[in-house]
């Protein structure tokens, strides 16, 4: 039945040139300008919840619409023109916004009805309690309170902050660097991979920095050379960022510093979930819990590099006894294989792109209550390889319409080379309902066969879990919409989910191998091998898969403490000389893996912040985030899902306790209802 259902709207016809954005851009900021002079002009008598904050928060709603359809360009398009005209509508939307934000006379509507409220004379529900509490926060939070030099200080330095944050994601964006090497030195890698790469007049072969150019030599190069060369020039791709970041980095302790914060990381974690002191106990919990596992790994990873250089013809005196930060990958791959027999690219055989979605969002649909009905994408899309799909609710949950998601999922020149979703039209549920669009990009490598590496069907699925929130979200506010939560929340819903990929019942469910997918692909397999595989394999292979994440676990927990624990030390109270030193000394000192700084150079060999996009925006002083989703998600998948992950009856429970909610309540008291305790972290810290 609800295959024949047509959308009560179509979805956006994104097809527009730079003009055109640059025209609705300067429509929109005019239409909403005039419409809050005229909300400030209202009488005081009429500064009620309903009189002033609900038109303040539907002009809200409508800017987050109109920036939001032009913003998409800058991450998808492969015409530069356009990006940069949407990166520049972006700019001055971001400039309004501020605008809007330090304007006196709407905070002091705001401010009349927030303390109607403190008094008792006016009452509000706890939704709209909630997005005024944030609202007036917000306020606060941009200097609106501050007159004089100090405002105007305050409001360059923003301004400036901006520009560094959009100027180091689009270098990041746009870098195309790479190494060139001879195809001997790329021996391990997967054959239609170096087939695939650019060549020059002498046959080298071109050998790019992106994410999965990246994943892809550290796991299979088979010479150390090789390893290193890529990592090294990684970490010193986009050196234009590093003065930048710098700046970046000064200028927001200056805004921190003028607010009256102590550090930036103070003003960050702000109305958040977690305080500082508290964050700073999660992190120095998880390191001492994770510390020892970690060097037992590394003794392990160090046998089986032994035994790979023997094997290659080297002598015990020859091979440094140290595991390198660019070994980790590659000698874990080989354990695997060793101790468990999983070959990586064997399995991915059985995670071939199309079927695994498709397998993933029958997940969701029966976890959660919803269908997925595929759309004649047509003019919709920006590029063709988009395809998009009109969510619903199913039959039993009243068959309404909830909006659209797009599929980008493969790389190409210019697109944004990250695993993430943007919101291309925000949902609401106020005056006007109006339904969220939102395109999930990746960057997987679009050579056939496409097929998913365990690693990256986790990630897809944590990527799926944001777009489902959004989906399903239910607020009477824009703001507050699916992943418009407190930002040290955003990731715990999605992070719970990476638990199913690690089910092996839900893994042996999506997997399908290749050769049954087309017709094609079983007479290509047939030209070289005498029989085809079976279409499913043994439950096994995923009790082993899961069993081989302990191989290298503990250590890549000490990597991302790395990154965390220098997210908050730059963005602390002490000052900091040198940022590329102290991201190698600190990744040195957190994962006790060997960097060129062992063998003679100093810790300027590299600047690895300067790619690091999460520090660029908004996970500033925030990365912790991901910490935090790893602890209380345990919580919530070992009290509500361990025992069967396809509990349909739990999943529509859990939709309607956290997910619908979005960011309209405060998060904690929704999770502890859901789990039916206390979010104790203490017990399910480490790995």
């Amino acid at each position: 039945m609800l295959e024949y259902k047509q959308p009560p709207k179509p979805p956006f016809r994104l097809n527009h040139s730079p003009e055109q954005v640059m025209q609705l851009t300067h429509a929109g900021i005019a239409t909403s300008r005039a419409s809050l002079d005229l909300l400030t002009a209202k009488p005081i008598a009429d500064w009620t919840f309903n009189g002033f904050i609900i038109p303040f928060a539907e002009d809200e709603n409508n800017r987050l619409l109109q920036s939001s359809l032009v913003e998409i360009y800058q991450y998808v398009s492969t015409d530069k023109d356009l990006r940069d005209a949407s990166r520049a509508a972006i700019r001055l939307w971001t400039e309004y916004s501020h605008e809007v934000t330090t304007r006196r006379d709407l905070f002091h509507g705001i401010d009349v009805v927030y303390k109607k409220c403190q008094d008792g004379t006016m009452i509000l529900n706890s939704e709209e309690r909630h997005y005024l509490d944030r609202v007036y926060l917000s306020y606060c939070r941009n200097a609106v309170h501050i007159n004089g030099e100090v405002k105007q200080h305050y409001q360059l330095v923003q301004k400036r902050i901006d520009e560094l944050s959009k100027e180091c994601l689009r270098n990041l964006q746009e870098e195309a660097e790479g190494v060139w090497f001879e195809e001997d030195e790329l021996k391990g890698l997967p054959a239609a991979y170096v087939a695939s790469g650019k060549r020059n007049a002498d046959n080298m072969v071109f050998v790019g920095l992106k994410r999965h150019d990246m994943d892809v030599v550290l796991k299979f190069a088979t010479e150390e050379s090789t390893r290193r060369r890529v990592y090294i020039a990684a970490e010193n791709k986009c050196p234009q960022n590093v003065a930048l970041f710098e700046e970046l980095i000064s200028s927001r302790a200056l805004v921190a510093s003028l607010l009256g914060y102590a550090s930036y990381a103070e003003y960050a974690t702000q109305g958040r979930m977690l305080n500082l002191s508290q964050v700073m106990e999660l992190l120095n919990s998880t390191r001492k819990q994770v510390v020892d596992k970690a060097a037992s790994e590394r003794v392990i990873l160090m046998e089986a590099k032994k035994q790979f250089l023997i094997e290659q013809g080297k002598s015990q005196d020859e091979i440094d006894p140290r595991i390198h930060i660019w070994d980790l990958n590659f000698y874990a791959r080989l354990v695997r294989i060793e101790r468990f027999d999983i070959d990586e690219m064997a399995v991915a055989e059985y995670f071939p792109l199309e079927h695994t979605i498709a397998g993933m969002l029958q997940i969701f649909e029966q976890n959660f209550g919803l269908h997925f009905q595929p759309v004649n994408s047509g003019a919709w899309v920006w590029d063709e390889a988009v395809t998009v799909s009109a969510v619903w609710n199913e039959e039993a949950m009243g068959s309404e319409f909830l909006g659209y998601i797009y599929f980008d999922l493969f790389e190409r020149p210019g697109k944004y080379n990250s695993n993430c979703n943007v919101v291309l039209a925000p949902g609401f549920t106020g005056t006007n309902t109006a339904y969220p669009s939102v395109a999930l990009l990746a960057s997987f490598s679009s050579i056939a066969p496409k097929l998913l590496r365990h690693r990256q069907v986790v990630t897809l699925f944590h990527e799926l879990g944001h777009t489902i929130h959004y989906m399903v979200g239910r607020t009477r506010f824009a703001s507050t919409y699916g992943t418009g939560t407190s930002h040290d929340f955003v990731e715990i819903p999605s992070v719970m989910l990476e638990h199913w990929c690690w089910t092996p019942s839900i893994l042996h469910s999506l997997s399908r191998h290749y050769t049954y997918t087309s017709v094609q692909e079983k007479e290509a397999y047939l030209e070289l091998h005498a029989h085809l595989p079976a279409e499913k394999p043994p439950i096994d292979l995923f009790k082993r898969l899961i069993a081989a994440k302990d191989v290298d676990e503990a250590c890549i927990r000490l990597n991302q403490l790395h990154y965390t624990l220098y997210d908050l030390t730059i963005h602390g109270t002490t000052p900091v000389e040198d940022l590329s030193v102290l991201y190698n000394r600190m990744r040195s000192e957190c994962t006790s893996l060997i960097g060129p700084d062992s063998h003679g150079e100093d810790y300027h060999w590299g600047s690895g912040q300067a790619r690091f996009q999460h520090f660029f925006g908004n996970y500033a002083a925030g990365y912790y985030v991901y910490f935090l989703g790893g602890a209380y998600s345990r919580i919530m998948f070992n009290t509500r899902f361990q025992r069967n992950p396809m509990d349909g009856v739990e999943g529509r429970r859990y939709r309607r306790k956290v997910l619908e909610k979005g960011g309209s309540l405060p998060e904690l008291p929704l999770l502890e209802d859901f789990v039916g305790g206390k979010m104790d972290s203490s017990e399910f810290l480490g790995v």
